[in-house]
């Protein structure tokens, strides 16, 4: 009965690490994707585009970062 009940507990703890492991490098994921979306967003911004399809880039980009809820200015580079 001992060794069931602390079969459970090992298999609960493995299962809870790898949600938080996977969460975290979702999140550091997501900070990266933001960290390019945001350069590109803010270079489109400040040299838009001068043809139909870098213009229809640029719409793009900004779209996705505002669905990805990415910071208004970027962090500086450290």
């Amino acid at each position: 009965m001992q060794v069931v009940f602390a079969s459970l507990v090992f298999a609960a703890v493995v299962a809870i690490s790898s949600m938080v492991y996977a969460n975290s490098v979702a999140r550091a994921s997501e900070r990266s994707l933001c960290d390019l979306v945001v350069r590109l967003d803010d270079t489109y911004r400040a040299t838009p585009p001068q043809n139909a399809t870098g213009l229809q880039l640029a719409a793009e980009i900004g779209r996705l970062r505002s669905e990805l809820n990415c910071p208004k200015s970027r962090a500086p580079r450290g």
